[in-house]
Formats: structure tokens, sequence, C-alpha cells
């Protein structure tokens, strides 16, 4: 078995080294951020959407050489990993960058490190999945807008008890709300309602995620003449939808069989998961 290597920082190492002591700032304040970006064949999936997304991030993040992270860089990062781990067609990939140097709560330095992983996967297009997801709303931790709500940061804690409240309630999804009671997302997607035939998403000033694939839907939507809202969203909705699925740049389009008793059907789900194999940016 050949070893498994990562990229960091431009150096192949193999996945076993160590390579943070304990002052590494993204373990000890989460002052990192990430992209998971899909390979199909070869090709980054949106990859011009994730380097936007991540220099912009960087950005807010007050990382001086957001810059450097191009669309061009990336991909010249991820392939050199992919060629040292011999997987030329289909993977899932992670683009990790934390704040380099020690220092408190304020840093020494303002200067972005990176970490490439990437896993081999199966599938070669967005395919439906074939099992609906069940899902309900998480009550506990909310998630607010803020200039960090739409950025992957590191700091994944409402998530991760979301996702323990998703285990312990024998669901397959949670979704998050705001303090004012409105839906946000799901545990690592954004969210989607149709309704009579129209398209609806909680705006990016709920605090959701500038989810990448969630861009994608809303540009096919501009293209195709679907209609598209970017609105508040409240709980009960999700009973009174015609249909839910939820977006992420890994899995494409998931759509949802059930929310406490209502069930759901995934024509639409379906038909933007064709689209998407076709469309391109």
């Amino acid at each position: 078995m050949h070893n498994h290597f990562i990229n960091y920082n431009g150096n192949i190492l193999t996945e076993n080294e160590p390579l943070f002591t304990t002052k590494n700032r993204a373990f000890r304040y989460g002052d990192g951020l990430f992209e998971s970006i899909k390979m199909v064949k070869g090709e980054l999936k949106f990859l011009s959407y994730h380097a936007e997304r991540l220099r912009e991030g960087m950005k807010t993040l007050c990382y001086k050489n957001y810059k450097s992270f191009t669309a061009e860089f990336l991909n010249e990062q991820i392939h050199q990993l992919a060629k040292s781990n011999k997987i030329f067609d289909n993977a899932r990939i992670r683009f990790s960058v934390f704040r380099e140097g020690e220092g408190l709560y304020t840093p020494k330095s303002n200067n972005g490190l990176f970490v490439v992983e990437m896993q081999k996967t199966d599938e070669s297009v967005y395919e439906t999945n074939k099992k609906g997801v069940l899902i309900d709303v998480f009550p506990d931790v909310r998630k607010n807008y803020n200039t960090l709500s739409g950025i992957k940061t590191s700091n994944c804690l409402p998530y991760i008890l979301a996702a323990i409240h998703k285990q312990n309630s024998g669901i397959d999804d949670s979704i998050l709300m705001n303090d004012e009671g409105y839906l946000v997302e799901g545990i690592s997607s954004n969210l989607f309602l149709v309704k009579n035939g129209e398209f609806y998403t909680p705006a990016l000033t709920e605090g959701c995620v500038a989810g990448v694939m969630r861009k994608v839907i809303l540009e096919m939507g501009l293209h195709t003449g679907l209609k598209m809202h970017e609105v508040k969203i409240k709980p009960e909705a999700l009973r009174n939808a015609d249909e839910i699925f939820l977006t992420n740049a890994t899995q494409g389009i998931r759509w949802v069989v059930g929310f406490q008793e209502k069930r759901f059907f995934n024509s639409y789900s379906k038909m933007l998961t064709e689209m998407l194999n076709r469309f391109s940016v």
C-alpha cells in the first residue's frame, strides 16, 4: 500500500508526518478557514468560485497574502498533490488555510499558510441521492449574521452540536436557526425550499455560509428562467413546502424526504442535478 500524501504549504509530505505544535493558531483559536472542492475526471469543479470565496474570507480575517490564493494557484497546488497520490479522476479535496506564527489573541504574523488533503471518490458526476434525507430543526445554538457568518471558518462548534443533535434524534440532518427564529442552513449545506415551482433559500443576511453550490444553483436559475428567491424563512415553511433539498459543493443536491411527519418527492432535485452536470462557469 503506497503512502498517502498531503501538501503542506507547497511541500509534499506523508499524511502521518507531524505538522504542528500546540502553538498552532488553528488549534488554539480556530484561526483559519477552508474550502471543500470536488474533482471530477481531473477537473476541479467551480474552482473560480472556491478561490474567490477563499480570498474574500482571508481578506476578512486580515491575512495579508490573500491575493496570492488565485484559482491558478489552488489548481497548481491541488494537482501537485494529486500527482503524488496518483489520483487523476475523482476526489474530494479540503484546502485549509490558517494564520502562521504564535501570539495570544493578538497574532505575531498575519500570513496565511495552507494544507491540502484529498480522498479518492467513485462518483464522476453529481448524482441524486437514492435515499431521501430526514431533517428537523436544531433548537439550541443559534447562528446569526455577522462579518464572519458567510465564511467556512475553522470554528465549527455550532455544526458539531447540530450533528450530535442529528445523531441523538435518528435523523440525517439538522437545520440551524438564527436568534430571530428564521432558518439558516444545514450542518454542511445550504437549504432550498420549492413552493409552486419557485425556489426559496435563506438570504446571506440570515447568517448562512455563502455556499459555492448555493451560488451555482442561483446562477442556473438566472440562466434558465427558474424563479429563485433569497428570503427569510420560518420553520413552519418546511411543512408547507412542495419539495426541500440541501446543497454543497462536494455532494451537489441532496433531496429531503421528510421533515417531522411530512413527506416529500424529488422531481425538482432530479431536474436540477441533471442541469448541474451540464452547467459550467
